[in-house]
């Protein structure tokens, strides 16, 4: 991450001492129109291009910079000044010692606060950053094989906007490391013993990365008669983009969902256990698609601005196109993201039961209500771009209005249901006139089946929204054209019908029928359709007869507006879900293994993280509208370009206001004004966001209380067994890896059982001499298979576990099934012996 920032100020600061040191007026300019080129990305052997740096040179700037008057640091130093006193700040609360240090705070603001927005303001331009390359590569492969220059031109605006976000995304991650070294040693220094073979890793892959961006920026132009390699650099971009997106999600889904890792293993060995953690893969996948999603939508909202900004109709009917696009890249993403999710979910729930249940069932419960808010904003403002599109764009558009009518009434019913709570929030008086916490009718909905059934339902609507926008204007010529299309609505009828059935069907049926076999039935159905009808309509309208003309530019404000409500949309939604991801560890840095002991170990209530979250968006959008703002306003200047990144070249036309302005060129018309009704959107959605987040119930996860093992207070055998739970669960680690119920894939032995077939002597052996017992899959089909995890030796480090512990731990797996043989008087005897021997050493 700090590639990249230093990279920036290297550069902006050698451009400066060229001059300097290069003494002579003459000289001056010369290394100044260098300068200019560099930041500009010109030739500087086009003479008209040197004249106009020349021109540029002379102007203001080179002769106050001449004078002395002038100092970058003026420009650079107040960044700094902020960076290092809030560093000195956090830093000032140590003694001195880092090893001694586990946290640190920020006044007035606090550490968690300051991580938090930084953190996501990173994740969010990196989404951003890794998103938008692969479909700007789909553009461009597109526009080689329909040599459409359109399609190209739309690749090139794409990459431009990443170029213009990617130092902007370096720089945070800087600040964000900066921050994480500071007021987080403990958790750096932890997950730093384990990942720090994959910092290495990651630190190449950004910065070729980096580069790769920039060779297949500059082949828009360079490379036009070498198209297949400036192709295969598009894709090694997003080959290497992918690499730079799962060795991080590989730390945080560690701190998730972490593999116990004996001692004995070396630092590869230990870190690519680490990486394979089990919900690594399903994030890779989650975020993934995400990242195109987000990536489509701030593109559409990006043509949105330019839109209402456009000053020829020109302008308006490219944006207007690159905003249809926009959309429906966000829009096809969408249709797939909540497949992806719902893997997510039943990963974690497989790993560890009460984690799910913290996040569906728990606390945070009424999240993913508001969730449920956000996703239902985002399917009907896609649609609604949709179908203002059908209604402005193409002739005859009265023929749409009644199945739109019909789709919008589906979807909201659909809406309604996946809104629907399962426990109500009623007074005493209400829930004893319904009869308790759930309504007897609308109980019924709040159930996942029902609200699985509604997704999928909302899923194949908006599907048919998009077919009927993509075939508007066209009219299959193939053959069997006839066919596919009663093809097409019986797969539509066959399984809306089929989904809904399952979905009834599964109030009846228990509960691991349901997600096993039910869920998955629904997602498999719909993502057939989905994966057999595109390409199926894409085959038909190949060569299709045009029947209307698609007019662009006519859509009205409202059209561009909602675009921009999308892209709030979904970055203050992927901004919450983050915080449920980091909620459901409550306690814990790294669930089970690392606790948080600091002043900020509870997660707080949804009312804070939505406040956070909407800050987090706004902040996000105000970096956004920076970067548009110079490329739209500060662009138009002569002594500007945003072809490079915007800081330098930003920097040099901050300076020349200070001379003789430039004169605007390329102005038509008076720009409309839009700025204004571009941020009342922004902030009237995030306001009705944060009310929605308070008005849910408020409930906070605060830690445990500690209770210290304990010998004098085991009396029984139920206290033992009660011990050895604490501990299974706890310090041991043990449920890191093993389960007490059976599941789908395993990790090692589940503990059901295991009390009657095992002997007091093995589960002691297979705890402290882990390597002499042979872990095998025997109740599969087929060959025994070795389990995924390695048991570590229990007492010794990482794990740790004393004597006395150890026989607990043993107790409780004998109550599993089994009769306990330990004795709370044998405990008692150990822990008496150990104060003996401290006390005969001196201890």
């Amino acid at each position: 991450m700090l590639i990249a920032w230093i990279i920036t100020s290297i550069r902006l600061f050698t451009f400066s001492e060229i001059i300097n040191k290069r003494g002579g007026g003459q000289i001056k300019i010369w290394a100044l129109s260098h300068v200019y080129h560099l930041t500009c990305g010109m030739k500087p052997h086009s003479q008209e291009r040197r004249d106009k740096a020349m021109k540029f040179v002379r102007s203001g700037l080179a002769n106050r910079w001449h004078a002395g008057g002038l100092s970058q640091i003026l420009f650079i130093l107040p960044i700094a000044v902020v960076l290092l006193v809030t560093a000195s700040l956090a830093f000032a609360q140590g003694d001195g010692a880092s090893s001694a240090v586990d946290y640190r705070d920020v006044p007035f603001v606090g550490s968690r606060n300051v991580i938090w927005i930084v953190a996501e303001l990173h994740l969010l331009f990196g989404g951003f950053v890794l998103g938008v390359p692969v479909f700007a590569w789909i553009c461009d492969v597109i526009g080689a094989i329909t040599k459409e220059e359109r399609y190209n031109k739309l690749a090139s605006d794409f990459i431009s906007l990443t170029l213009a976000a990617f130092e902007m995304t370096a720089m945070l991650g800087a600040t964000f490391l900066l921050f994480l070294l500071a007021l987080y040693p403990k958790v750096v220094n932890y997950m730093t013993g384990i990942f720090w073979p994959t910092y290495y890793v990651y630190v190449m892959l950004f910065g070729a990365s980096m580069v790769v961006l920039y060779l297949y920026w500059s082949g828009f132009e360079t490379m036009k008669n070498r198209k297949k390699l400036h192709l295969f650099i598009g894709f090694l971009l997003n080959l290497i983009a992918v690499g730079v997106m799962v060795v991080p999600n590989a730390w945080a889904t560690f701190q998730a969902s972490p593999v116990v890792l004996p001692g004995g293993m070396g630092a590869i060995e230990k870190a690519w256990a680490a990486v394979q953690n089990p919900t690594w893969g399903p994030v890779n996948i989650h975020r993934f698609i995400s990242n195109i999603v987000l990536g489509g939508f701030l593109v559409g909202a990006y043509s949105g601005v330019r839109y209402l900004g456009a000053r020829t109709q020109e302008e308006r009917e490219h944006y207007d196109w690159m905003g249809y696009i926009g959309n429906f890249i966000g829009m096809f993403g969408l249709l797939t993201l909540p497949f992806a999710g719902y893997w997510l979910m039943r990963e974690i729930y497989m790993y560890n039961q009460q984690m799910g249940i913290t996040l569906m069932g728990g606390f945070l419960s009424w999240l993913f209500i508001i969730q449920a808010v956000l996703i239902g904003i985002l399917f009907l403002g896609a649609n609604y771009y949709f179908w203002l599109g059908l209604a402005y764009r193409t002739e005859r558009s009265e023929q749409y209005m009644k199945p739109i009518l019909a789709m919008l009434a589906s979807l909201l019913l659909c809406f309604m249901v996946w809104l629907t709570p399962h426990s109500l929030v009623a007074s005493i008086a209400e829930a004893r006139a319904m009869g308790g916490a759930h309504h007897p009718l609308l109980g019924l909905l709040g159930v996942m089946s029902a609200k699985m059934t509604a997704v999928n339902v909302m899923i194949l609507i908006s599907f048919v929204s998009f077919l009927m926008y993509w075939r508007a204007g066209s009219k299959p010529t193939v053959r069997w054209a006839k066919a596919a299309n009663v093809l097409i609505v019986i797969l539509f009828f066959v399984v809306i019908v089929g989904v809904i059935v399952i979905g009834v069907w599964g109030y009846f049926v228990p509960a691991i029928v349901r997600i096993n076999t039910f869920s998955v039935a629904q997602v498999l159905s719909v993502l057939f359709v989905l994966l057999t009808v595109t390409p199926l309509v894409g085959v038909m309208l190949k060569g299709a007869e045009s029947t209307s003309k698609m007019t662009w530019g006519v859509m009205p404000v409202r059209s561009q507006l909602g675009l921009i409500v999308n892209a709030v949309t979904i970055v203050f939604t992927m901004s919450l879900m983050g915080y449920a991801r980091s909620a459901s560890r409550v306690h814990w840095h790294i669930y089970g293994v690392l606790e948080d002991t600091s002043q900020y170990a509870f997660s707080p209530a949804l009312g804070h993280a939505g406040i956070m979250s909407a800050l987090a968006t706004l902040l996000f959008f105000t970096l956004v509208g920076i970067i548009l703002w110079i490329t739209i306003s500060a662009s138009r200047h002569s002594a500007f370009s945003t072809q490079y990144f915007f800081l330098a070249p930003f920097f040099f036309w901050a300076t020349s206001l200070f001379g003789k302005p430039a004169e605007p060129g390329g102005q038509v018309v008076e720009q409309p004004k839009f700025i204004g009704k571009v941020a009342a959107t922004i902030c009237g959605i995030l306001l009705v966001f944060v009310w929605i987040a308070n008005a849910v119930p408020q409930l906070t996860s605060l830690p445990p209380k500690k209770v210290a093992f304990d010998v004098s207070k085991i009396n029984s055998k139920a206290d033992l067994v009660n011990a050895g739970n604490k501990l299974f669960f706890g310090k041991a680690q043990c449920a890191l890896c093993h389960s007490l119920e059976a599941t789908e894939s395993p990790r090692a032995p589940i503990m059901l059982g295991r009390g009657a077939k095992r002997t007091r002597e093995y589960i002691y052996e297979s705890m402290v001499h882990p390597q002499a017992v042979v872990y095998k899959q025997y109740e599969v089909v087929g060959l025994a298979k070795f389990f995924p995890a390695q048991m570590p030796i229990i007492n010794k480090p990482p794990v740790g576990l004393s004597e006395t512990e150890m026989l607990a731990v043993v107790a409780f797996i004998q109550s599993l099934g089994g009769t306990v043989t330990v004795e709370p008087d044998e405990l008692k005897a150990l822990a008496s012996e150990t104060v003996t021997e401290d006390t005969g050493n001196g201890n």
